[in-house]
Formats: C-alpha cells, sequence, structure tokens
C-alpha cells in the first residue's frame, strides 16, 4: 500500500484526541499522563493561567480536565474565561472539573453553575478516566464537525456568523444594483461577563434568547438578525437610512433595559449598546469594511458607558433622490400635472414635474420607512 501525499492528514477518527489536564499537583499529572498516554494525546498545565493559555494557542485540543483549587487561576476562573470567549469553538470545550474531599456539594454546584460539562472525583481509576475521557472526545468530534459546516446558531436559532455573512452580502449585492442606502448595526449585551459570574451559564443563556427575540420582534421582515459572538448580534438593514438605524437601535436599547432580574435580593442592571454604520454612497463598502465600522462605533458607545446608540458620521445629509426646494414651488396642482398628462403626453407634463414632486414633498415627509421602501420599489420597477 503506497504512503499518503505529504499534504494529507490522517482520518480524525482514526487519530488520538488531544486530552489537557490542569492541575497544580505533580503527582496527579503524572498519574493522569500514565493512565491515558497509551490512548490519548496528553498535554498537562500546573495551573488555570497556563491551561487558558495553552486552550486559546492549540485548537486542537478536545477535552478539558481541570481541578478546581489552583493558584494563579483556580477553576472557577478558568470555566468562566472558557465558556465566555468569544471563540465558538473554545466556548464549546467539554471540562470536566476533578473534585477531591476538599469540595463539597456547594462547590460542584457553583463549578456546574459556571458551566462545568462532568464531574470526576478523587481518586480516579483508569477506566473511569479513560471512559469520560473517550466519551467527550467523541462528542466534540462530533460538534466540531458539525460547527464547521453550520449556518444557524445553535442556541438561538438566529444565522451564525457565517449564516449571516451569507444573508448580509446577498443584500450588498442587492442594494448596490438598485442604488438603495443600507444599515448594519452591532448589538452587544453591556459586561456581560459580570452578568455570566451572577446568573451562571444557564441564566446567560436565557438572556441571551431574550435578547434575540427582542431584536426579531423589531426587525421589518426584509432585515436579518445574525448571532456573531458571545454576546454579540449583527443586523442588516437593506433600504433604511440614518434616522430608522438610529430609532430601531433606541428602541432595542429601552426594551432590553426595561428587563426585570434580580438575584438573592440584588437588581440585575441588563442592558445593551449598539453601533451603526451606514455608507454614504453607492456602490456601498465591501462587507468586511461595514462590520469594521460597525464594530468601531460600537467601541464607541461602550466606551460612553454603555445602554445607548452610536451612529458613525458617515452619512449624506440627503438622500440622493432628494426632492426639489421648497421655495421652488409654482402654481401647478397634482390634478393639473395629470390632466396635462391625459391630453398632451409626457413631453407636456415633463416640465411640470419639479413643482408637482415639491407639493407632495409634505406626504413623503410622513411616510415610514417601510411605506418608503416599498414605494422605491414600485418606482424603480
Amino acid at each position: 500500500m503506497s504512503e499518503p501525499a505529504p499534504d494529507q492528514t490522517p482520518d480524525s477518527e482514526e487519530s488520538q484526541a488531544r486530552i489537557l489536564l490542569i492541575d497544580d499537583s505533580k503527582v496527579m499529572r503524572k498519574s493522569a499522563l500514565k493512565m491515558l498516554g497509551g490512548d490519548f494525546d496528553v498535554v498537562v498545565a500546573e495551573d488555570g493561567e497556563q491551561g487558558l493559555a495553552m486552550i486559546q494557542d492549540d485548537p486542537g485540543i478536545q477535552v478539558v480536565f481541570t481541578d478546581l483549587n489552583m493558584p494563579k487561576m483556580n477553576g472557577y476562573q478558568l470555566l468562566e474565561a472558557v465558556r465566555t470567549s468569544q471563540d465558538e469553538g473554545i466556548r464549546g470545550l467539554p471540562v470536566i472539573v476533578v473534585t477531591g474531599a476538599e469540595n463539597d456539594d456547594e462547590a460542584k454546584e457553583r463549578a456546574l453553575n459556571q458551566g462545568a460539562t462532568d464531574f470526576i472525583t478523587k481518586p480516579f481509576n483508569s477506566t473511569d478516566l479513560k471512559a469520560r475521557a473517550q466519551a467527550h472526545a467523541n462528542y466534540q468530534r462530533t460538534t466540531k464537525s458539525m460547527q464547521e459546516v453550520a449556518i444557524v446558531d445553535a442556541l438561538t436559532g438566529l444565522p451564525n456568523e457565517r449564516g449571516f455573512k451569507d444573508d448580509f452580502e446577498k443584500d450588498l449585492s442587492f442594494v448596490t444594483r438598485h442604488r438603495h442606502s443600507i444599515a448594519v448595526m452591532l448589538v452587544e449585551v453591556d459586561h456581560f461577563n459580570d452578568l455570566f459570574l451572577k446568573i451562571g451559564r444557564k441564566g446567560a443563556d436565557s438572556l441571551v434568547n431574550q435578547i434575540a427575540k427582542v431584536l426579531l420582534k423589531n426587525v421589518r421582515k426584509e432585515d436579518t438578525v445574525g448571532r456573531m459572538g458571545l454576546a454579540r448580534f449583527a443586523v442588516s438593514l437593506p433600504t433604511a437610512e440614518q434616522a430608522g438605524a438610529i430609532k430601531l437601535g433606541e428602541r432595542i436599547c429601552t426594551t432590553v433595559s426595561g428587563f426585570k432580574a434580580s438575584l438573592r435580593g440584588e437588581t440585575l442592571d441588563i442592558s445593551v449598546s449598539v453601533g451603526i454604520h451606514v455608507p454614504s454612497s453607492a456602490p456601498v463598502e465591501q462587507m468586511n469594511a461595514l462590520l469594521q465600522k460597525a464594530d468601531t462605533s460600537l467601541k464607541s458607545a461602550l466606551a460612553n458607558g454603555g445602554n445607548q446608540v452610536y451612529c458613525d458620521a458617515d452619512v449624506a445629509a440627503e438622500p440622493a433622490e432628494a426632492l426639489p426646494d421648497l421655495e421652488a414651488v409654482a402654481s401647478v396642482s397634482v390634478d393639473e400635472a395629470l390632466s396635462l398628462l391625459a391630453e398632451q403626453g409626457a413631453e407636456a407634463v415633463q416640465p411640470k414635474l419639479p413643482e408637482v414632486l415639491v407639493r407632495l414633498a409634505p406626504l413623503w415627509s410622513v411616510l415610514t420607512e417601510d411605506q418608503r421602501s416599498q414605494l422605491k420599489e414600485q418606482l424603480g420597477g
């Protein structure tokens, strides 16, 4: 049998799963290496800080075993850092907490609340340790494979980052082709890590779901909402203009800040910050440039204290199809223009159109964004 080409990699099912063990006890690290080394690719860390650095640097790690009581960064802090990571792969890592006699039920409950996947108790035997490692490694393989092709966020049912970008590209093509405006909005939960520590993983997931529902309820059917990270959402608003996008952002902020939540008698402040970018001209910028400018706006909203909307100034003062100056109004009525069109044709009424449009300007100003969009579509068709 011929050897595989140099650029081919072994099948993931046949390669050894990489297991990370984090424990400040040299004896425990040696024992785990001895028990697991024959079946797994085992790497070790002496404390949570070193373990977290290895997790962040090595995407091949599939399962983490961690002690709770360690110097520099303990197991609880490690769980928080993993479960609040912006990297979806890190956030979903199975983390098995290794508990000892010093860890009571309250400690286990705290670890579970902060996202522990499973527990194993010291002293453990080789069979139990291997079984846990294999089960969670297999699960992680399957989960990671699904994530690589998924376009839907498993928690909220919204498009994930990949799915949102696919839809956003289509929106950009549409508005460029028809020379419409577009706005992109980023929404992020304020102080989410602090909230996570207080309400735990289940509470944090529930909060993310509630905000997803707020966004879906307030956008139009032609808009796209996606989950872009742990506590960040993106909204594509084709045909929207600056004023309408800002009003939507303010409505979202007001709704979320109205959430009522308390924990052991303490009132929890829940709010979001909103960053908006509206390109000033067509054809609009590339997708990544638009998202980057929206991110800059979001950072400004966060820097200003959160619970607010920030929209950059890269927007023309008037839309491209601005109506004639009101001072140019003459005496031609809409009915007269229609009669002239019927009797003498388009050439006769053409010079009068600016005056007629000015007379219609007050009606245009009271149209909703949806009505304006529909009218533009009809006129464009």
